[in-house]
């Protein structure tokens, strides 16, 4: 398995789409995400909370421009990207995001995504 090419299919389908389903195939049953101090355990307590996100952010769709991909030891791939996310309420808002994905297997087991969170929801100034 391309473990990078999978990152890439991962934005691009899924993440991008807003595609719930797409976001979790190819994730561990009990795969872990960590964004900030929320960790989320599971493929279904991960597509609930992207649902949530989507539905009380108005989030409309995100855009990954990738600015690198690395694989620094097997079955770790770290993405950085700026993230452009799209609202009904505001306008697009590029954010820097980097992600670390780890697999058990051909399984994401762990992602752990780093990212100024007050920035998408347009709390910032």
């Amino acid at each position: 398995m391309d473990r990078v090419q999978w990152v890439l299919r991962h934005y691009d389908a899924s993440a991008s789409a807003l595609d719930t389903d797409a976001f979790v195939r190819g994730l561990a049953p009990d795969v872990r995400m960590t964004r900030g101090l929320t960790t989320m355990t599971g493929r279904d307590e991960i597509r609930r909370a992207v649902e949530r996100m989507r539905a009380a952010q108005g989030l409309l769709s995100m855009r990954h421009d990738i600015v690198g991909l690395w694989e620094p030891e097997p079955g770790v791939v770290i993405a950085e990207a700026v993230v452009t996310y799209r609202h009904e309420t505001h306008s697009p808002r590029p954010v820097p995001v980097v992600t670390v994905f780890r697999w058990r297997g051909d399984e994401v087991a762990d992602i752990r995504i780093y990212m100024d969170s007050s920035q998408v929801s347009g709390t910032s100034s």
